[in-house]
């Protein structure tokens, strides 16, 4: 009989943990947070503030020493207290730029040039000095140009043959194309799995899907099909396209002048050396330049230094972009459907350049994704973190690049915020185009960008980094500088008329998150919005 009782127990007891267990499953309702109208700092509290007491010095934008190498090729050269020793003694950097036409599969390229990196590296029996050159080498890409950078301790001419090897016309013969497309993709599921293929997603609603931006990185047709044929096809004719910009520390008085009695005892008669320039012709035996570059025409059309090609080049490549995007007028919510996951994330932006577009155009855009997101001290954080709680952070961005010029917000929120933490986003840039800023608010911003460009030319490759950007822009280093000056006058009056230039009330907006738990609070919150589902590539 005691036996009976406890089985019996012991059953209720199973029964009233599985009765819990499955009530514990249940979702709870979601008690989504409700919107508030924004909340601004109060900047009256610093009344010196942007004052000449306070306000920082423009800092001058250093310009490097320049020389031609050939037709199509520069060396650069900063002054002895333009960088660190360090820096100036044992690094070098490679750039190949394209101002006027996008790159074309620069991610297929990187992915090829650390296979090289790893094959020549494991294959060849390496001096300890060689050795370390490799180990320190760097890629970087964009849709512009790519770099490589070394940093080890060997002469200029060795550390520059290192780095032109892998724009030779065997360099990617050996690679393994397997490990490349499998790398490449690789990429891509990852970004699916950690929710970066929202930039992607964002950026093809921004700018329009046939936007040379759109087209020419994670091209999986092309990824797919890849060949050591086509791989060398693609190096070939991105070498051709690019004009090469070689950084290097100045060369020693001692080296300068062994080069220079060797050059006027053993005449070159070549090609390479038709020049009137001594110093030419030693730093063309210094920087060890490659044979393809001492025979190969340039291409004229991708000129860096036309600045009325490029500014053409750029008018047609804008306005055959924003016929797709200018119909994006409508406010449209693109959510990307992500079951169960816990957050939200969001793009919010849109397309600042115009077809003429000025100095003045990049300071509008500037100025205003950095006085609503410019982290702890922007609009945007003060309020839907600090004040109301709706995100661990949210930050805004100016992009310009030679082929358009835009703004976006970024940023994630919880489930239950999503709504509020948007439509926080959507009222901050409403609100700039009604209601004058301060003047304080307005010069603790232009503090702030002239802290932050002097901040990127202290860090490594910063002012190699500028120096690209504006030969990228097509600018002389005065009228690179002329923004920061003009933001240094930028009156409450001339911004508000600046913000209602731009589309600020109808951007672009890009979600990813749980669709069916929070698109009830977004079509609440937002009435006039249309939510529409977006499937990414």
């Amino acid at each position: 009989m005691k036996k009976f009782h406890s089985t019996r127990w012991a059953k209720l007891v199973g029964l009233f943990i599985f009765i819990c267990s499955q009530q514990g499953c249940q979702h709870a309702p979601i008690s989504f947070t409700p919107a508030q109208p924004p909340n601004l700092a109060n900047y009256d509290d610093l009344p010196v503030f942007g004052s000449e007491k306070t306000q920082l010095q423009l800092s001058v934008i250093p310009s490097p020493q320049t020389m031609s190498l050939t037709a199509n090729s520069f060396l650069h050269q900063w002054s002895s207290t333009a960088a660190p020793f360090a820096q100036q003694g044992h690094q070098l950097y490679l750039v190949g730029i394209s101002t006027q036409t996008a790159i074309a599969n620069p991610d297929i390229i990187i992915a090829a040039f650390k296979q090289r990196q790893k094959h020549m590296a494991n294959t060849q029996v390496l001096t300890a000095v060689q050795a370390a050159c490799y180990d320190s080498m760097r890629f970087r890409a964009s849709l512009h140009s790519i770099g490589i950078s070394i940093n080890c301790m060997a002469t200029t001419k060795l550390k520059s043959a290192l780095l032109w090897q892998f724009w030779d016309n065997q360099a990617v013969n050996e690679v393994n194309i397997a490990t490349i497309k499998r790398n490449l993709k690789l990429n891509k599921h990852i970004g699916a799995f950690t929710g970066s293929e929202i930039d992607l997603a964002f950026r093809k609603q921004l700018l329009g899907s046939q936007h040379p931006y759109n087209q020419n990185i994670n091209n999986n047709a092309v990824i797919d099909e890849l060949t050591h044929s086509s791989l060398s096809a693609l190096h070939t004719e991105l070498r051709q396209q690019l004009q090469w910009h070689l950084f290097a520390p100045q060369f020693s008085p001692q080296l300068t002048n062994t080069k220079a009695q060797t050059l006027k005892a053993n005449t070159v008669k070549t090609n390479s050396l038709k020049t009137n320039s001594s110093k030419t012709q030693i730093a063309q035996h210094v920087t060890s330049l490659p044979s393809w570059l001492l025979t190969e025409k340039p291409d004229s059309s991708h000129s860096a230094f036309d600045s009325s090609a490029q500014t053409s080049a750029k008018a047609s490549t804008i306005n055959s972009s924003t016929v797709e995007t200018s119909t994006a007028k409508d406010k449209i919510l693109y959510i990307i459907d992500a079951p169960d996951t816990v957050q939200t994330q969001v793009r919010i932006g849109l397309v600042t350049a115009t077809a003429d577009a000025t100095v003045q155009d990049a300071n509008t855009c500037q100025m205003i994704a950095a006085l609503l997101g410019r982290g702890y001290s922007g609009r945007l954080f003060y309020d839907l973190r600090e004040v109301r709680g709706l995100s661990y952070g949210v930050y805004g961005r100016c992009v310009n690049a030679p082929l358009s010029q835009y703004m976006y917000f970024y940023g994630s929120s919880a489930l239950e915020n999503a709504g509020a933490f948007i439509k926080g986003i959507l009222d901050h840039l409403s609100l700039i185009t009604e209601q004058t800023a301060s003047q304080n608010e307005i010069n603790a911003t232009v503090t702030y960008l002239q802290g932050k460009q002097q901040l990127s030319l202290d860090r490594p490759f910063g002012k190699e980094s500028l120096y690209i950007r504006q030969l990228l822009s097509g600018q002389t280093t005065a009228e690179f500088s002329q923004g920061m000056k003009q933001l240094q006058q930028l009156t409450p009056m001339q911004l508000l008329q600046q913000a209602n230039t731009l589309s600020l009330t109808t951007p672009i907006v890009v979600l990813r998150g749980d669709a069916d738990k929070i698109s009830a609070d977004l079509q609440q919150k937002l009435p006039t919005w249309e939510l529409r589902q977006l499937e990414p590539d």
